[in-house]
């Protein structure tokens, strides 16, 4: 079988919500510690995906300025990985739910932004790397291909060290990254994001407005089927009446020869920056099953991947009713079976 090229990382996980929710007055800075990413180096990964939410923490007033306090955790986790020998992944996150959309005047923060960060840690080790946006919608292709293509060229005008990952348009899809521009760049990353199917792995979710389709099994099956709610949304209508094409194994199998060819024809890595499964509403044995499934594909082609997420409704962590989002204990709380599927080393002694 063929493979991608390597990116310089295999596996890891998203540090979600610590830097993603707040606000400057309202933030989760001391949520995650070095112990956390040794924890997480135990568990065989060797990549942190660090979804950054500057919008959030940056002002148009000052001309988005970063905050001391986000650069004192960027400062730290700089250090923890090159002391550790992962990688850390810059993210710059957004807003990513169904209302939402990318700005075609993003680049008034994306660019003082990456100018501040490329200066600030272009000395640093080849363990931090930069990913220039997050899941770029509600834009059209050609536009956010120009706006890309400049904010590459001045990033790499600063810091011509640090490998640079670039997600396409139409939330990090295939079609979005197959359209990106050709960067001839031997330090560039090219990313994807990998949900398929949507209405069984975000089942419950309420950012997608799919709070009553639950219940929904993988693959497809009319037999197990639960029915319709009742006076459906357009929402909820499409997920029951697309389901029976698109929640089969073969469905979800199709495109991962084409990410491979997209590497080799580009010359260049591929990352599956995020994949995942809610815990939420998801049967636990078919969860693992989509897990056991995406995480063979990815390993069969030499893929890199970052699970979504590591606490939270996507994590590795067993979840406790009405604590989603509380910090779990290591490593009691892991959710072995779970670990075993995606490929992840299960402590000693569990």
């Amino acid at each position: 079988m063929a493979k991608a090229i390597s990116a310089p990382f295999k596996k890891g996980v998203n540090f979600t919500i610590w830097l993603e929710y707040g606000s400057v007055e309202q933030n989760h800075a001391d949520m995650f510690t070095k112990k956390d990413f040794e924890n997480a180096k135990s568990l065989g990964c060797d990549v942190i995906r660090i979804p950054i939410h500057f919008e959030k923490f940056c002002s148009e007033a000052d001309g988005y300025q970063i905050p001391k306090f986000l650069l004192d955790v960027l400062d730290n986790v700089a250090a923890w990985t090159e002391e550790l020998g992962m990688y850390a992944i810059f993210d710059f996150h957004n807003r990513t739910d169904v209302d939402s959309f990318t700005a075609t005047d993003v680049e008034r923060i994306l660019n003082p932004v990456w100018t501040q960060l490329a200066k600030r840690y272009r000395d640093r080790s080849d363990y931090l790397i930069y990913e220039l946006m997050n899941e770029p919608h509600g834009i059209e292709i050609p536009v956010w291909n120009g706006i890309i293509e400049r904010l590459h060229k001045l990033v790499r005008s600063i810091d011509d060290k640090h490998y640079i990952i670039v997600g396409g348009a139409d939330w990090n899809s295939f079609t979005g990254m197959r359209a990106l521009p050709e960067f001839r760049d031997d330090k560039v990353i090219y990313t994807f994001h990998f949900y398929d199917p949507h209405t069984f792995t975000h089942q419950g979710a309420p950012w997608c407005h799919m709070e009553r389709v639950r219940g929904i099994p993988f693959p497809y099956d009319p037999d197990r089927m639960p029915p319709m709610p009742e006076n459906p949304t357009d929402v909820e209508r499409k997920c029951f009446e697309e389901y029976p094409a698109k929640g089969t194994l073969e469905e979800v199998e199709k495109f991962f020869d084409e990410y491979v060819s997209f590497s080799l024809e580009r010359k260049a890595p591929i990352y599956c920056g995020e994949f995942g499964c809610s815990a939420a509403c998801v049967d636990p044995a078919e969860r693992v099953r989509w897990y056991e499934i995406v995480t063979k594909l990815l390993e069969e082609r030499g893929i890199s991947r970052s699970n979504w997420d590591y606490y939270g409704g996507f994590g590795i962590f067993n979840v406790k009713p009405g604590k989603m989002f509380a910090k779990p204990a290591f490593p009691e709380d892991l959710n072995l079976e779970l670990l075993k599927a995606m490929g992840l080393t299960i402590p000693t002694g569990k």
